[in-house]
């Protein structure tokens, strides 16, 4: 059904700019999201991805290349930098496009780069990385993930069911060590490397204040008092979960509320250590609110799938 649906609505040219089929595409993103189904919509929007970057013709190959050199984003279902209202439907992008990045080998040959080059910018690294990959088609500097994934950060609204899972994908690019796997020596994090014009010094600027705000959000949230609504035959009928009717994770809960002040927290001291950036750190020597445990999985890219699982999974270690 969700393949149905999304082949339908992106038959048209230029269906992500069509505010009501991008109000079905998260609609029925969520229930991807929801159901595990994320993979089936994925692989057709992956396919369109590559498509729109002209690797089967679709757009010409060579206004591709002009526009790469011209400096101009690279196509993408996300025309701006972020998305505030369709949430679910940019996680999938955004994952899809991180499909590609990985799939091609871009995102190790760009850290490679950066690595073995002190001085090199990344706009440099990711040029060179091209030509080494010999791939026909690259996206621009602003398409990398690790931007990607903080301008989605700062664009979710604070009370969205995925917000924490967008930081932990920005986080695990921005904190992750990967000299020796390239056979260099540990130097600290590579997210330093991505952030050191003055406009990327103030999108790193940007996210640390977005933390706090967030943070401050959840705290008055958390000393609310729920009001329960009031319950009808009809619609408690409607409201029992099954494993056929899972209900969305919504984040009504101040429990639940005050356990996101506390991973917001560790992620500001996250972003704020600048040990973690400068050299390698043996993370068990970490005082215990760095949730050192936790620290280690985003370093080494461990995926946690679900946004109740990760926060509830912090302070269990």
């Amino acid at each position: 059904v969700l393949e149905f649906w999304v082949g339908i609505l992106t038959q048209q040219n230029v269906w992500y700019r069509d505010k009501t089929v991008l109000f079905l595409m998260d609609q029925i993103c969520c229930a991807a999201f929801i159901h595990h189904q994320e993979e089936c919509v994925q692989k057709l929007l992956y396919q369109q991805h590559k498509n729109a970057l002209g690797y089967h013709g679709d757009r010409g190959l060579l206004s591709s290349l002009v526009g790469w050199i011209a400096g101009n984003a690279t196509p993408s279902f996300i025309e701006g930098h972020s998305l505030n209202g369709e949430v679910w439907f940019a996680w999938l992008v955004l994952n899809t496009e991180g499909m590609f990045e990985e799939e091609s080998q871009l995102r190790r040959c760009v850290e490679n780069e950066l690595l073995s080059e002190p001085g090199i910018s990344p706009d440099q690294a990711l040029k060179k990385a091209q030509q080494k990959l010999k791939l026909p088609v690259a996206p621009s500097l602003q398409r990398l993930q690790v931007y990607r994934w903080a301008y989605q950060a700062l664009a979710t609204p604070p009370d969205h069911p995925l917000l924490p899972l967008i930081w932990q994908k920005f986080l695990q690019l921005y904190l992750r060590q990967p000299g020796p796997e390239y056979g260099l020596a540990a130097g600290g994090c590579i997210g330093r490397r991505f952030f050191q014009t003055s406009s990327q010094t103030a999108l790193l600027k940007d996210l640390r204040q977005r933390i706090q705000e967030v943070s401050d959000f959840h705290h008055t949230a958390s000393q609310a008092l729920r009001v329960p609504q009031p319950q009808t035959p009809s619609s408690e009928s409607q409201e029992d979960e099954s494993p056929n009717n899972p209900q969305p994770p919504y984040l009504t809960s101040p429990q639940l509320h005050s356990e996101l002040v506390r991973l917001f927290g560790v992620f500001a001291l996250w972003l704020d250590d600048e040990s973690l950036q400068k050299q390698e750190v043996y993370l068990p020597s970490l005082q215990p609110e760095y949730e050192p445990h936790r620290l280690a999985q985003v370093m080494q890219r461990q995926q946690v799938s679900g946004s109740l699982s990760f926060i509830i999974g912090f302070g269990e270690n």
